[in-house]
Formats: C-alpha cells, sequence, structure tokens
C-alpha cells in the first residue's frame, strides 16, 4: 500500500470513528431527553417548566447567531418558518411532554420515531408525490405492527383513556416533528441556524405562555432543574444538533438514520432501570419491529449498485 493510500485509508477510518461516536452520542441524548421529561412530568414539573428549560440554554448559547442572522433569517419563508417552529419549537415539547405525563417513556421512545417516520412519508406522498419502493413500504408496515402491538398486547384492563389520550398526543408530536422535517428541508438553513431560529422563537412564546399559567420552578428541588437545564436545555437543545450534524456529514444521512433507529431501545432500557417501568413481550416486540422498520425504510438494508 503507498502512502497516499495507507493516508487516505486512515483518514476514512478517522472519519467513520467521529462519524459513529457522534452518532451514538445523538441518540443517547435523544433517549435521555425523554427520560427526563417523564421524570418531570411525574414529579413536581409542569409541561411549561419543561418547555422554559428546553429553550433558555439555546436561547442564550446561540444568541451570536440568531443576532447576526436576525430573529427572522432572511430567505425564510412564512410558511416554512411557522412549520419549523410549531414542529420542533414550544409546541412540539408541550405536546410531548403532556403526553408523557400519561404514558411511560419506554412507550414515547417508541411511539415518536416509529410514527414519525410515517407521518413523513405519508406527507411526502400527498404533498411532494413521492413513490416509496416495496421496500420502504414493508419496513413502514413493521414500525405500524411495531407500534399497534403496544396496545393489541396488552390485556384489555391496562388500557385506560389516559393512556390512549397519551398514544394521541405522541401521535400528534410526531406529525409536527415530521412536518418539521421537511419545512427544514426546504429553509435553506444551517443546523445550528435552524436551531438558534427555534430557539429564540420557542423561548419567547413559552415565557408568554408562562406569565398566564405560571411556573413552579421557584419551588421545585435545585438538583432537579439543573438536571433538566443539561438535559434539555444544553444536551437536547445544542449539543445533538452539532452532534447529529457531524453524524450525517461523516457517515451520511442513512448511517445516522440507522443509528436513530436506536432511540426505541435505549429509551426502553432507561425506562426500566432509571424509572423502573414495565419491560415486558410487547414492549420488547415493538423495540425489535421499529427498529427494523425505521432501519429498512431509511434504505439501510438496500443493496449498492455496483
Amino acid at each position: 500500500m503507498s502512502e497516499t493510500s495507507a493516508l487516505r485509508a486512515s483518514s476514512a477510518a478517522e472519519s467513520r470513528f467521529v462519524g459513529v461516536t457522534s452518532a451514538l452520542a445523538t441518540v443517547c441524548i435523544w433517549a435521555g431527553w425523554l427520560i427526563a421529561t417523564r421524570y418531570a412530568m411525574t414529579s413536581s414539573f409542569t409541561a411549561v417548566d419543561i418547555g422554559l428549560l428546553r429553550f433558555v440554554v439555546p436561547f442564550i448559547l446561540l444568541s451570536p447567531i440568531w443576532i447576526k442572522k436576525g430573529i427572522w433569517p432572511k430567505g425564510l419563508s412564512l410558511i416554512n418558518g411557522l412549520m419549523m417552529l410549531v414542529g420542533s419549537g414550544a409546541f412540539y415539547t408541550l405536546m410531548v411532554a403532556s403526553a408523557l405525563q400519561f404514558v411511560p417513556a419506554s412507550h414515547v421512545g417508541i411511539l415518536l420515531p416509529g410514527v414519525m417516520a410515517v407521518w413523513a412519508v405519508l406527507i411526502a406522498v400527498v404533498l411532494f408525490g413521492e413513490r416509496p419502493g416495496k421496500t420502504r413500504i414493508v419496513g413502514y408496515g413493521a414500525v405500524i405492527v411495531g407500534v399497534l402491538s403496544l396496545v393489541a398486547l396488552k390485556p384489555a384492563g391496562e388500557v385506560s383513556s389516559d393512556m390512549l389520550l397519551g398514544y394521541g398526543l405522541v401521535s400528534a408530536g410526531a406529525f409536527m416533528w415530521a412536518c418539521y422535517t421537511h419545512a427544514m428541508r426546504q429553509s435553506g438553513l444551517g443546523a445550528l441556524e435552524a436551531a438558534s431560529f427555534v430557539g429564540f422563537w420557542s423561548f419567547v412564546i413559552m415565557a408568554i405562555i408562562a406569565l398566564f399559567t405560571g411556573t413552579t420552578l421557584a419551588d421545585a428541588p435545585t438538583g432537579d432543574v439543573m438536571m433538566l437545564v443539561v438535559a434539555q436545555g444544553l444536551l437536547a437543545g445544542c449539543v445533538a444538533v452539532i452532534t447529529y450534524g457531524l453524524a450525517v456529514r461523516h457517515i451520511g444521512s442513512t448511517g445516522a438514520s440507522a443509528f436513530g433507529a436506536m432511540t426505541p431501545a435505549l429509551t426502553a432500557l432507561g425506562g426500566v432501570v432509571l424509572l423502573g417501568e414495565d419491560g415486558n413481550l410487547p414492549l420488547v416486540l415493538a423495540v425489535v419491529l421499529v427498529i427494523l422498520g425505521v432501519m429498512t425504510a431509511s434504505g439501510v438494508f438496500r443493496r449498492k449498485k455496483s
């Protein structure tokens, strides 16, 4: 092997290491965000409290970007901007936080990425005329079966109206995130620009809502508040944006999506181990089906053309 070939191989290996490490960090942060939110919603915090803590950090840390680019970036259409704000900002956070009041984090970790993937392809088909191939359809079918198994395999007495309400809220949140994904793709904004835009307006919106609803943050334990600031604001609001961008850059969007499919497993594991949630056969089946379904639909198993 020539010196040039050796350098290229070394560079490729280093790039893949950075990509894989970044993808793993992102998935851990996403799972941690859901677990921390579930913990908060079953203790002394409200959805508004979580929203404030979620967006105050990106509002401050990413302020150099929104100060430079403006609070509404030039060239960003009103429709795309509003879809981004609704799809991943204050309203999305309120929706998912409210769902976690009724549904275990292990279930939300399965439902959110799974249902979002289905919503995303439905939007693409209806609005953009995309036609998914047979392999992708099989993947989405596995996701749907996995999601339905959470309810279908439960004894009738364990399925409450509150749980069904929570599932509905998660599905609505997944639809919002799917809308954000398409709007973000068309916006022309970079990952940090989008995060600063959403962070600014979402904090403003949450602050206005808090004026009317009030907040319990002043009475909450300091340790819990700091934990949520780190998990919600710093890690989910800022660090994950950077690590996911690095993952896409070094291992591609398909590779990043494949690692993203690990979120259900990590969230379910964290919910069972850290929060004492029930681990059972329907949960395991749903995790396996959703992971395989998302990976199949993202094209991980697609044969490369020579």
